[in-house]
This record gives C-alpha cells, structure tokens and sequence, in this order.
C-alpha cells in the first residue's frame, strides 16, 4: 500500500504539468485579445468619439460574450476569464491610445 503513494503523486504531478504546459497558449490568447479590445475600444471612444455601444459593433459579438469591458476616466479595460486576465488602454491628447500594464 506505500509503494502506490508516490505513483498516485507522480501521476499527479504530470497531470497538472500537463494542464499547465496546455494551458499557456489559453492565457497568450487571452492576453492579445484584451489587450486588443481595450486599445480599439479606447480609440473608438476617445479618438473618435463614438459610444460605447456603437464601439462594441466593431467586434464579433461572440468574441465579446466572454470579456468584460469598462470604460471611465479617459482609459478602457478589458478583462477576461472573470477578470483573472486583463488589459488596459490609456488616452493621452495629442498621442492616442495606447495599451498600459
């Protein structure tokens, strides 16, 4: 009965190793497609002036579903996976927006 400790550890062990090794292209996903949407939506709504609703049009709607995207104080952010993935966008007069973290 010892001896199955470790073999139920190791496999384990390459279990959880597995899931993360697959799930770092999720997270580069994720983190380019914020940062995206928080940069387009910023200059959608500080450059050219459109509300924020007209903006959310620029996007495929079932792209969006999963973000969440809050805009205030000349900046936008746009979060995913319930916020443990996010990015943000600045506006600065005279040079746009641009993506800050």
């Amino acid at each position: 009965m010892k001896r199955i400790w470790p073999l139920i550890a190791g496999v384990l062990v390459l279990l959880v190793g597995i899931g993360v090794w697959s799930a770092r292209d999720t997270y580069a996903t994720a983190r380019m497609g914020t940062t995206y949407v928080a940069k387009q939506t910023c200059s959608c709504l500080f450059v050219a002036g459109r509300p924020l609703d007209s903006c959310s049009t620029d996007f495929d709607p079932e792209a969006l579903q999963s973000l969440d995207v809050v805009a205030g104080n000349g900046a936008v952010t746009a979060s995913a996976l319930g916020g443990l993935i996010s990015s943000r966008s600045r506006f600065e007069d005279g040079f746009g927006c641009h993506p800050v973290n």
